[in-house]
Order: structure tokens, then sequence, then C-alpha cells
């Protein structure tokens, strides 16, 4: 036997007037929920044109910087050119300083490392790359990094020389970076009488090599010099 709701029980329909008077009451609730968090609804309005002021101040101090730095850096490249090598060394010094966290600020490492470095200064360009940390995420880095191994080479730090090297043939793009970094990490590796490490090294650059490319000549040679060894 089927079960029928008591007419009571039903929901009557709303009328066009009780609608109205619904909305009219959402309104009213709303306008005094409103009033009552006046305060807050005022402060967070306040934090909001702040962050998006803030924002706009950011990208137009970067844009501004950026184009400081650049401008800035290519006066130092004049200023190389010259072969005013001191003054460029002080004038690098400074760019840094100033303009710390731009691209422009690991590219001018990179030319105060060589400056020093040219200079026999391998004890200075060793601390002005390992303070910068460039990393190896970009050409940048990758050139940063096979500039401090051959620092280290020069100074006869041949562990860390060929630890930056490996790295560095790890990171690269490019197969002629890879190969130079190959060929300097087995550099190392022979002044630490480590030939079978060398020899190795010498393989894996051959193998990269197409069997009739001319550039393998220079290879093979060196893989039978640690060979007869």
């Amino acid at each position: 036997m089927s079960k029928h709701k008591h007419p009571s029980t039903r929901r009557a329909p709303q009328t066009p007037q009780d609608q109205d008077d619904s909305f009219v009451a959402g309104v009213i609730n709303f306008s005094e929920w409103a009033r009552t968090r006046r305060q807050a609804l005022t402060l967070l309005g306040v934090a909001v044109a702040l962050l998006v002021a803030g924002g706009i101040y950011y990208v137009n101090f970067r844009r501004s910087l950026t184009i400081q730095a650049v401008n800035r850096l290519e006066e130092i490249h004049q200023t190389i050119s010259l072969s005013a090598f001191e003054d460029a060394k002080t004038q690098l010094s400074t760019f840094l300083d100033s303009f710390q966290g731009t691209d422009q600020a690991r590219e001018a490492v990179i030319l105060l490392a060589r400056l020093h470095l040219e200079s026999g200064d391998a004890p200075v360009a060793i601390s002005v790359l390992e303070r910068a940390d460039v990393g190896f995420r970009d050409p940048i880095g990758i050139q940063a990094n096979s500039l401090l191994a051959r620092a280290y080479e020069i100074q006869g730090r041949w562990p860390e020389a060929e630890d930056t090297y490996l790295e560095v043939a790890d990171r690269a793009e490019f197969d002629f970076q890879i190969r130079e970094a190959f060929s300097s990490a087995a550099r190392a590796r022979r002044r630490q009488q480590d030939l079978a490490g060398a020899a190795e090294l010498y393989e894996r650059i051959l193998e990269s090599f197409e069997e009739d490319d001319p550039d393998r000549g220079l290879y093979e040679l060196r893989l039978a010099e640690v060979r007869q060894y």
C-alpha cells in the first residue's frame, strides 16, 4: 500500500511576492555581514592593492636594473679592449656589488676571474668563481666552471680539477664542449698517474666521433701514449 504525505507537510510553491521577500532578506543579510566585517574587508582590499603595486614596482625595478647592468658591462668591455686590465678588475668588483643577482653579474664573474687568471693570480680567480657559485644550468655556468677547473689545474689541485671537468662534461650540451672537458679531465688523471682512467676518457671521446672523422687522430695518439705504460 503506497504511502502519501499529509497535505499539511507538502511545501507550498513560492509566489512572486515570496521570492521578492527572500531576495530582499538576502541583500539585508549580506549588508549586515559586510557592515560587521567592514574593517576586515577594507584591510583585505588594501593588502591586495599593495601586492599589485609591489609587483608592478618589482617588475619595473628589475627591468631598469637589467638595462643599467647591460650598459655598464658594455663600458667595462671597452675598458678591457683598451688593455686597462687593472682598472677593469676594479670596475668589475664594483659591478658585482651593484648588480648582484642579474645575468650580467654572472658574466662579470667570468670576466673578472679570467683577468685574474691571465695575470697569473689563479688563487684569486678561484675565490671569485667559488664565491659566485654560478652552477651548471646554462652556457654561462658551463663556461665559468670550465674556467674554475683550469684554475684548479694551474694550482696543481688535480682531484678538484678532474671532478669539475667531469661535471662540465656531464652537463654540457655540445659535443665539442664534452670532448674538451673529457680531454682536460684525462690530463688531470695523467698528472695523478691514473693512466687507466685517462685511457677510459680518451676512449669515450673516440666513441663520439664518426669513424672517418679526421679529428680522431689526436685522441687516438693520446690513447696510444697512455696505453704504452
